[in-house]
């Protein structure tokens, strides 16, 4: 199938970030990344890949620029916001096949350690586990979420430290489901996986089976609107106005007690969204950054300021 690319592109990795806001705010949710920083990080840095990297050429080309691309139909106009944003940014239009952009990336994502101890591996790629790893299986699909993302990094960090044996949990904006796997890796007694995309959840679904974790479910949904499921601890890897809105469906719904686990805050928002969190009655646990990035685990106290 045919499709019209719209590649915007950003000076540095912090417009970058800033034009993935824009970009989110104008309602596309579904962005190819390429971030020349996260080449590096992922060859060097604390999560480092654990094998070698395919294909030296291909890895340059990526460093060479930072950009977001958004795809449409062949035959389907900008709406006037991405008319905006390309005349605010650098951009460019091609006609491409789907074959290009689905699984051209495959050719380089190979195991990596997302914290020291869990590795995700994706399923077409072979791994010699190490003592004391636990090794996740991904298959991304057409979903978002291959946990290279610092966000889903940090997200990983603080759910492998404040999880708790027989801890039912729900993941909103699951994505591929790779929160939600760890989380049941972990030992979470459940885990429901929640998107607003069909295929979010499909995937989620998959990657449950792929690492037998029958303890897993997904549905559609819009962050909690509409769940009664009750749980333990709320995950959300999600942009920082999300994090806002999903602390006051989880302060809401819940006991004192109930954690909170957020990722997804660019540098920019973190004032505002900490603060916007902490109103509803969260008392924060831990604050963890990374770049532009910021996370935190809270748990709630019932006490609203």
């Amino acid at each position: 199938m045919k499709y019209k690319e719209i590649k915007l592109f950003a000076k540095d990795s912090a417009q970058l970030a800033l034009l993935t806001e824009e970009l989110t705010a104008a309602g596309f949710d579904e962005l190819l990344i390429n971030d020349p920083k996260d080449v590096d990080e992922l060859q060097e840095g604390s999560w480092a890949y654990t094998g070698s990297v395919a294909d030296k050429e291909l890895l340059d080309s990526f460093r060479s620029s930072a950009y977001a691309v958004v795809y449409l139909g062949a035959d389907e106009q900008l709406s006037p916001a991405l008319s905006d944003l390309a005349k605010r940014y650098e951009c460019s239009q091609a006609i491409v096949d789907d074959e290009d952009w689905l699984h051209k990336w495959e050719e380089y994502y190979v195991p990596f350690h997302i914290t020291p101890d869990i590795v995700v591996k994706p399923v077409w790629r072979d791994y010699e586990k190490m003592p004391g790893e636990l090794v996740i299986d991904i298959d991304p699909g057409l979903a978002f979420g291959t946990g290279t993302s610092p966000t889903t990094y940090l997200a990983a960090r603080l759910l492998e430290k404040y999880i708790k044996p027989g801890t039912d949990v729900i993941d909103a904006g699951c994505g591929t489901g790779i929160l939600s796997v760890i989380a049941s890796k972990l030992g979470a007694r459940s885990v429901l996986g929640l998107d607003i995309d069909p295929e979010a959840v499909a995937a989620t679904e998959n990657n449950a089976k792929i690492n037998d974790c029958g303890n897993i479910d997904a549905a559609v949904a819009d962050l909690l609107k509409g769940v009664e499921q009750p749980a333990d601890l709320v995950i959300g890897n999600l942009l920082a106005p999300l994090v806002m809105a999903l602390s006051e469906e989880v302060a809401r719904r819940s006991e004192p007690g109930t954690l909170f686990v957020a990722s997804g805050i660019i540098d920019d928002m973190e004032e505002e969204c900490l603060a916007h969190v902490k109103a509803q009655g969260f008392r924060f646990l831990e604050i963890m950054r990374d770049d532009c990035w910021t996370a935190f685990a809270a748990e709630y106290t019932g006490k609203a300021v």
